[in-house]
């Protein structure tokens, strides 16, 4: 894709790390990142090794816990409740997906939301009236849909994707933006005929179908967000088809579009943990 035709979330992200540098140096300690990694699935560990490679350029103490796939679920929830307590930690990460067999909700719902840098506990959080951590996905995803700097309220949005978990929160993200949005989930789409997306004119795609959105399925100059990861060999592709780029110049790129923002937002977030 043309840099010139894109919503470039590399260059944001750069923006954003440049300005968390200034502030993490101004301080008279380091914060500490605390990150879990269960497994050896290797996206997940090369996810990890971008965290911690802009941790040291950050000036954050990057602490990894590297675990066996056969730990078993209460000796990873005495972990992370162990991290809950130390003074230390400024931060904690569950690096996503964990493997099949530990009920994620359960698991993730042990991380206090004092440390909670992913923003996975952010309805608990509400509820006690605390400071709000959104998921850094989400405001990765926000940040793109406003760097055209158009007119946001009353245009209508949609999000494809596998799962309500991701979908809801954003949902009401881009409700707080006056943005009307309708989640289809993947189960769901068989309903819909193909045509059904040119209606929208925002489109956020999170479904590891490569090149699934077509020039014909959206609106003349729709923004499409791309939240799609497809690994073929060693290149990545995203769910967008580029040709999309002849009906709109207004799609995420991948990569460099959502996936270097999300980084940056996660030490965001850790600053706002402070």
């Amino acid at each position: 894709m043309n840099n010139e035709n894109i919503l470039n979330g590399k260059l944001e992200a750069e923006k954003i790390f440049l300005d968390l540098k200034k502030q993490i140096a101004k301080l008279k300690f380091k914060p500490t990142l605390a990150v879990i990694l269960v497994g050896n699935d290797p996206a997940s560990k090369i996810y990890v090794g971008i965290k911690e490679k802009r941790a040291k350029e950050l000036g954050v103490v990057f602490q990894k816990h590297l675990l066996s796939e056969s730990i078993t679920e209460k000796k990873l929830i005495n972990l992370i409740q162990k991290l809950n307590v130390d003074k230390k930690i400024t931060g904690i990460l569950l690096q996503l997906p964990l493997p099949k067999k530990f009920k994620a909700n359960k698991i993730i719902a042990n991380i206090t939301t004092e440390k909670d840098v992913d923003g996975l506990n952010s309805d608990k959080r509400q509820a006690t009236s605390d400071k709000i951590i959104v998921s850094p996905t989400i405001q990765s995803i926000i940040h793109l849909i406003k760097l055209p700097k158009q007119k946001l309220t009353g245009k209508k949005a949609v999000i494809l994707c596998h799962n309500k978990e991701f979908a809801l929160p954003l949902q009401s993200e881009l409700k707080r933006k006056s943005i009307k949005t309708e989640t289809v989930l993947c189960s769901d789409f068989k309903k819909h005929n193909s045509l059904f997306f040119i209606n929208y004119s925002i489109v956020i795609v999170a479904l590891g179908k490569k090149y699934f959105i077509k020039t014909e399925m959206i609106k003349k100059n729709a923004l499409i967000i791309d939240v799609g990861i497809n690994r073929v060999g060693k290149k990545i592709f995203g769910d967008v088809d580029p040709a999309c780029l002849t009906k709109t110049k207004y799609i995420s790129p991948v990569p460099g579009g959502v996936g270097p923002l999300t980084v940056a937002y996660l030490f965001k977030n850790l600053l706002r943990l402070i």
